[in-house]
């Protein structure tokens, strides 16, 4: 017996009629040379700080003081550092996300040092110059790394309502309450 004539293929192996084959190119699933839609569009080019506004930020930002015995690793460029949270904020996403190919030390360095400009309040300084600086400062949502806090209010990743004390759910089947 002869073998049965296949019907003709798709590029994933679909058949041209399939219901899951139809419109397959249109979405980006997955097949070859077909992009996936973005959520939204990157920018052009990432920001980058002029020598000149190099020299005005410099003096505002606080000296990093290093410890004379087991001073660990040499800290990151504050320059490179404030590349990349500015990188993160045109981009719009997340720390984490800062890719370690551009050289600008990893998201959670951005993070921890922007948290400690927070701190020392020179990051409001900071950043109105750079929104009337940079070409790209109009399109940068500064917003999103605003606080409001002091600096004893410690800057969280996430904020974070403040929860009542309750008993365990042994202590409250047995009637006990908090006395502090």
């Amino acid at each position: 017996m002869p073998p049965r004539p296949r019907a003709p293929r798709g590029p994933a192996g679909l058949a041209p009629g399939s219901p899951s084959g139809i419109g397959a190119p249109a979405l980006g699933t997955g097949l070859p040379k077909v992009p996936r839609p973005r959520r939204s569009l990157p920018p052009g080019r990432d920001p980058e700080i002029t020598d000149e506004l190099w020299a005005r930020i410099e003096p505002i930002l606080p000296v990093r003081v290093r410890r004379r015995r087991y001073p660990g690793r040499m800290p990151l460029d504050d320059r490179a550092v404030l590349t990349g949270i500015l990188v993160v904020l045109a981009r719009g996403i997340g720390f984490e996300r800062l890719p370690k190919e551009l050289g600008l030390g990893s998201g959670m360095t951005c993070w921890r040092r922007l948290r400690d400009w927070q701190q020392a309040e020179v990051w409001p300084g900071i950043a109105q110059l750079l929104a009337e600086e940079l070409p790209e400062g109009k399109q940068i949502d500064f917003r999103r790394v605003a606080t409001a806090a002091g600096p004893d209010t410690p800057v969280t990743r996430r904020p974070t309502p403040p929860r009542a004390k309750q008993p365990s759910a042994v202590a409250a089947e047995f009637g006990m309450t908090l006395l502090r």
